[in-house]
């Protein structure tokens, strides 16, 4: 027979045996008189001579393994080691978390794992209880934890800073007050150490100052030596490692053979030091930035180098990062001896050009003995070539002005290369016409008419300066007129309006504004006879037709067509009733070219669109656009259907409405623009093929001129005037 404890868990070798050392086995009873009846009764058992705090109703007599399982108070500590390994500190401090089990009293210390840190972390004290120092029978309690204490586990001090929030209630229900956290020892700001040196960051320093270079100019006087001259030295500080390289700057026609370098790429240091420096010793202080100057003495191994000047970015470096803000050079010591005589050379005059090939490549060849090609303006070309869908190739539409019947029906495309101010002309070709067409005059540069080409100046070439509609060009004795341009070229133009004055809307406006204020009464009289040529329903807008012949009556012979073009395109007004001459010529293309392939698949593309559209937003790519159409298979060519997207309406993200596109497909319910034959030879005869792939539909340009609306009442406010009308009417 045994006892069971019951603070203690119910296994083997937990109970103790009463009968153990026992030799008396009978029942001693116990008597006792009760309302004076004697009578046998139990012995009573003792009482704990401990009070209890609670009553037994509010804390059950339970043992504490089942009244506190799973109940840890979590502890945040930190302890100092001693390195006695390390120069630069004598400890370390870490961090680690101590664990106290309520059940039975145990504690665990565990040190977070940080990767590469070159400790054994993880558990540093494994569970157990752990007596008190200087004690055999007392172990750290509840009552022996909390914020700012310091308890000492097996020879290592640990302080606590901080607890969770289980512990904090816990603690506070027992009637212990817990401090507020303690910040870490590293949150805590520390002053530098006197007697050690900043931190070098090499890499840190690399990438912040890669390819950043300080360029000096200066000198070196060694001619108070035997056969001394003035040295012109050129100093490189490179920030990136705080290196120096020094070469030298040999004056022309001095008979001396340059060395690689002056002074190779080094730390260069203040003071020549007097012994070799020791491994991992202090190093002998160097050159910074900030022992540069215009004027600032250097000594390279016991030479005098005097910097005199300094390059723009060397110049911005110091103004940003030191404030300086005067950079004069100074003066260079001449050196008679070495010195130069320098005489004004003269231009070289070249031969007159003999005919044989171009001037620029008879040219080059008389610069030079051995044979080169011509020499190319590489940057211009850089600048202007092709990038992307920016071609840099402005177009026009010309025709050719002759006598004979038929040049006159003859139409052309010049083509103006901005990257090497080179023209092509090619010819639109009719059927039946005895014109095949194609290319008419190979790309090059086209030289003014009536100039000397037997000379030795290179003579005027037609710029992009000249290219404006209206313009008359003869090139190779054919005179060509410039009668419509693509929007390329009328965007790019307008875009750079202070490189062509023919598309600057500001100056044609004050062109416009000093010819009305040099008449007398001519802007009232201006204003008051064109105003009842306005649209009836739209007093703000005006015909094309009325607005230029308004304005070729004041302003005559004195602006020119490629004005009125710039007028009318920023003045376009729009009454909702026009049709654009672009998008129905490309809509009677497209309609020619479904009738012939038999297409009527309208419904099938229609449920496509719908399904692309998976989120209803009415709008998709052109990329989506395009892959959906090439599916449903319409029968039109690639430039064709660019064509055709390009005048669909998009919205602010450039993506196209589907139902634009249908609406644009349905030739039933909406029929086909008809075009006359005029209509016809200004549209067609204008167009490039259809094969090349920058198509661009000419009609808009010249068709836009007798065509459309014009915002008025716009044009009389930027031109601004009225103070005039009153001037005049007083």
């Amino acid at each position: 027979m045994s006892v069971r404890n019951p603070r203690l868990p119910l296994l083997p070798g937990y109970g103790t045996n009463p009968m153990i050392g026992k030799t008396r086995f009978g029942v001693r009873p116990v008597f006792t008189s009760i309302d004076k009846v004697n009578m046998l009764v139990d012995k009573a058992e003792g009482v704990n001579r401990v009070p209890s705090l609670y009553c037994r109703k509010q804390a059950p007599d339970l043992p504490t393994w089942i009244m506190y399982d799973k109940n840890i108070l979590r502890f945040q500590a930190f302890f100092q080691q001693s390195l006695h390994e390390m120069r630069s500190g004598s400890h370390i401090l870490r961090k680690v978390e101590i664990f106290f089990f309520l059940e039975d009293g145990t504690i665990k210390v565990m040190e977070p794992k940080t990767e590469n840190s070159g400790l054994s972390q993880g558990t540093l004290i494994s569970r157990q209880r752990i007596r008190l120092p200087f004690s055999y029978d007392n172990y750290y309690d509840v009552l022996d934890l909390n914020i700012g204490r310091e308890v000492t586990f097996f020879g290592k001090v640990f302080k606590l800073v901080n607890c969770d929030n289980f512990t904090r209630v816990f603690l506070n229900r027992l009637g212990i007050n817990v401090p507020d956290p303690i910040p870490w020892p590293d949150a805590i700001k520390r002053g530098t150490d006197r007697g050690k040196p900043p931190k070098h960051r090499p890499f840190r320093q690399f990438l912040d100052f890669d390819r950043q270079v300080l360029r000096f100019h200066g000198y070196w006087d060694d001619r108070d030596s035997e056969f001394g001259i003035m040295h012109l030295l050129e100093i490189h500080y490179f920030l990136a490692d705080d290196t120096i390289e020094i070469k030298e700057v040999l004056p022309p026609n001095s008979g001396m053979e340059a060395g690689p370098m002056f002074l190779k790429r080094m730390r260069l240091p203040r003071k020549i030091p007097s012994h070799v420096e020791m491994t991992g010793g202090p190093k002998c202080p160097s050159y910074s930035p900030a022992d540069l100057s215009i004027g600032a003495v250097i000594n390279l191994y016991g030479r005098k180098v005097v910097l005199t000047d300094c390059d723009p970015f060397t110049k911005e470096y110091y103004r940003v990062t030191y404030g300086f803000d005067s950079f004069n050079p100074l003066p260079i010591p001449k050196d008679e001896g070495t010195e130069c005589v320098s005489t004004s050379v003269a231009e070289r005059q070249l031969p007159p050009w003999n005919g044989y090939g171009s001037y620029d490549d008879s040219a080059e060849n008389c610069r030079t003995v051995e044979p080169k090609p011509p020499h190319r303006d590489f940057i211009k070309f850089l600048n202007k070539d092709r990038v992307g869908f920016d071609s840099h190739v402005l177009r026009f539409a010309a025709r050719l002005i002759s006598d004979n019947p038929e040049d006159k029906l003859r139409y052309f495309i010049i083509k103006y290369f901005l990257c090497d101010d080179t023209i092509g002309i090619f010819e639109l070709g009719e059927r039946n016409s005895g014109f095949k067409g194609g290319k008419f005059f190979r790309r090059d540069k086209m030289y003014l008419p009536d100039v000397d080409f037997f000379v030795p100046k290179e003579p005027p070439a037609y710029t992009d300066k000249d290219m404006w509609v209206g313009n008359e060009l003869i090139i190779n004795k054919h005179c060509f007129r410039l009668i419509g341009a693509d929007e390329y070229a009328l965007r790019y133009m307008e875009v750079n309006e202070n490189e062509y004055p023919m598309a600057n809307l500001a100056l044609i406006m004050d062109k416009i504004r000093r010819t009305l204020a040099t008449q007398e009464n001519g802007y009232k009289n201006f204003v008051a006879k064109y105003m009842d040529a306005a649209v009836p329903d739209n007093r703000e807008l005006m015909s094309v037709r009325c607005f230029k012949q308004a304005l070729k009556e004041v302003m005559c012979e004195r602006m020119t067509e490629h004005e009125f073009i710039t007028l009318i395109r920023h003045f376009r007004g729009d009454p909702g009733k026009e049709k654009s001459p672009r998008r129905e010529m490309i809509r009677s293309l497209v309609f020619s070219d479904l009738t012939r392939g038999l297409w009527d698949e309208r419904v099938k593309l229609r449920e496509a669109l719908l399904h692309a559209d998976a989120n209803g937003l009415g709008v998709l790519s052109v990329p989506r656009m395009r892959q959906l159409l090439r599916a449903n298979r319409l029968p039109i060519n690639t430039d064709l259907m660019d064509c055709m997207l390009q005048v669909l309406n998009k919205d602010s993200d450039c993506n196209i409405v589907y139902e634009d596109l249908l609406s644009f497909l349905d030739f039933q319910t909406r029929p086909v623009y008809n075009l006359t034959e005029g209509d016809y030879q200004k549209v067609v005869r204008h167009a490039p093929p259809l094969k090349d792939t920058e198509c661009k539909l000419w009609a808009e340009t010249e068709t836009i001129i007798q065509e459309g609306f014009v915002n008025w009442n716009a044009f009389l406010c930027q031109l601004n005037l009225e103070n005039l009308v009153k001037e005049q009417t007083q």
